[in-house]
This record gives C-alpha cells, structure tokens and sequence, in this order.
C-alpha cells in the first residue's frame, strides 16, 4: 500500500519509500536506509520499480 507522508520519518516503517530532494530529484529509500540518490524525477518511478524487482518483491499488477 502507498500513501504520501511529510517525508523520511513519517515513511520510516515502509519497506520503501520515494521523497523528492530537490527540483526534479527523488531520492529512494529501502526501509530507513538511502538506496540510490537524486534521481531524476522522470526516471524515478521506473527506478523505484527496478529497486523493487532486485529484492524480488515486486507482483504484477
């Protein structure tokens, strides 16, 4: 389940979590721990997606 939060504290229970960190940049967490950093925004959801399917957790919708 996803829901939008104020960011890194209020995610720290998520097994992932996706926060904007700067103009156009998404930072990825995996549970409380930085993955990959200033993403750019366009490329953020396919980068969370791959994170994802690299811990084998992701299910096809």
């Amino acid at each position: 389940m996803g829901c939008i939060v104020n960011g890194p504290g209020e995610m720290a229970d998520a097994d992932y979590g996706y926060v904007g960190s700067g103009i156009d940049k998404i930072t990825l967490y995996r549970q409380k721990d930085v993955v990959r950093k200033n993403i750019p925004a366009q490329n953020a959801v396919d980068e969370l997606i791959n994170l994802i399917k690299e811990d084998k957790n992701w299910v096809e919708p």
